[in-house]
């Protein structure tokens, strides 16, 4: 029994490892120091702007595999990083990625609301270059083909993903009522949930919310950006003759809490929106299983190692989930907060389970003293006289 408590307190300590680990953060450099415009080109591109931290290579291959294989036209793909590695750094450019590092300046914002920063500066210097934008969470999404085909030629407007859920949903609820409060969230309680992992839009309106946004991040720090972005579009209104919605049946589809059974495939493992056509974009796909060891086979089979029965590419797939997952909770959101409450308490966590790890070595070491004294308990007093008598 006391050999289970010392295996179970040795694995929180590994689970908690990475929660306490705050390191001071090292200075990070863009790797250009300036952005570079080139408009030399009279026809304008797209672009694709993401975001990553602290991944492995095989958690992000999705994302920019399944980009390849979309075969996009006239496109750039933007990446700012943050402390990644250099081997990722080096693949990205080596498939033509575009990467700047995050500057230490902004090191105190998270990297799920510095991202706004960075687009808004990026687009700000490249100005009368791109014509459409996408913004993505590089984790959890994948291509099935080139989302800007479906908007050619469009009118300004600005692209949102909606959830098959209502801002009734307990995380949703609970940001825009931290944010604003119960009764403005009882307005909007029973509008569907906008998603800020993916956002598009035409280069004006893309730019102008993600200002907006930014300033609104910028003096709501504790506030959760998915909230105050429900509140802006549905209590605001801001942006309504110019809102796009893409919903399971667009080309934009976000599945994290769609029933599994309603998600249709056809022969070539492409998710199909609920008018049968093929999405351009997948998001939160993480969240079934099934369909991660299929964008797995499909795009980046090297990560597969060879199975021989079902339960093992099972085990596989699960293990890669909570890999890309980064030890996710219900959401992103939840594991920041756990985070933080963690960094705060860390050296009294330290000290419990090293407390509690000496505590169950000593009750260890009296168990093995009475079952050597043929049943007569020996007290730590007597530990030194049970040496001499092994001897």
């Amino acid at each position: 029994m006391n050999i289970l408590f010392l295996y179970f307190n040795i694995i929180i300590l590994i689970k908690c490892q990475p929660y306490l680990n705050i390191t001071k953060e090292p200075d990070i450099k863009y790797i250009n120091q300036t952005f570079h415009s080139d408009n030399s080109s009279e026809k304008k591109k797209n672009i694709i702007l993401g975001i990553i931290e602290k991944y492995s290579l095989n958690t992000i291959l999705p994302f920019f595999k399944s980009y390849i294989y979309s075969e996009f036209k006239n496109c750039d793909l933007v990446i700012f990083v943050r402390n990644v590695s250099t081997k990722i750094i080096n693949y990205l450019k080596s498939i033509g990625v575009i990467v700047y590092e995050v500057p230490s300046e902004y090191k105190r914002i998270s990297t799920i609301n510095v991202r706004w920063k960075m687009y808004i500066n990026y687009l700000n210097e490249n100005k009368n270059k791109y014509n459409l934008v996408f913004s993505a969470d590089v984790r959890d999404t994948y291509f099935q083909k080139d989302v800007f085909e479906n908007y050619k030629n469009h009118e300004p407007f600005l692209g949102v993903a909606i959830e098959d859920d209502t801002l009734n949903e307990k995380y949703d609820k609970k940001w825009i009522i931290d944010y604003v409060g119960v009764e403005k969230h009882k307005i909007i309680q029973h509008e569907r949930i906008i998603c800020v992992g993916t956002l598009w839009g035409t280069y004006d309106k893309f730019l102008e919310f993600s200002i907006m946004f930014w300033d609104r991040l910028i003096s709501n720090p504790n506030a959760i950006e998915q909230g105050i972005a429900n509140y802006m579009f549905y209590y605001e209104k801001i942006f309504k003759d110019y809102i796009l919605k893409s919903d399971n049946f667009g080309p934009v589809m976000t599945i994290g809490v769609t029933k599994r059974h309603n998600l249709i495939l056809d022969s070539q493992d492409n998710i199909l929106n609920f008018e049968g056509e093929i999405a351009s974009v997948i998001h939160q796909y993480d969240r079934k299983p099934d369909i991660v060891e299929k964008v797995l086979r499909k795009f980046c089979p090297e990560i597969l190692q060879p199975v021989t029965n079902n339960n093992k590419l099972m085990n596989q797939t699960s293990q890669y989930i909570g890999n890309i997952s980064n030890n996710y909770i219900d959401s992103v959101y939840e594991y920041d907060q756990i985070y933080k409450k963690l960094k705060k308490y860390k050296f009294i966590i330290y000290f419990l389970i090293v407390l509690e790890l000496i505590t169950l070595i000593l009750l260890s070491k009296m168990t093995i003293h009475f079952n050597r004294r043929n049943g007569k308990i020996v007290s730590f007093k007597n530990k030194k006289k049970y040496k001499l008598l092994r001897i």
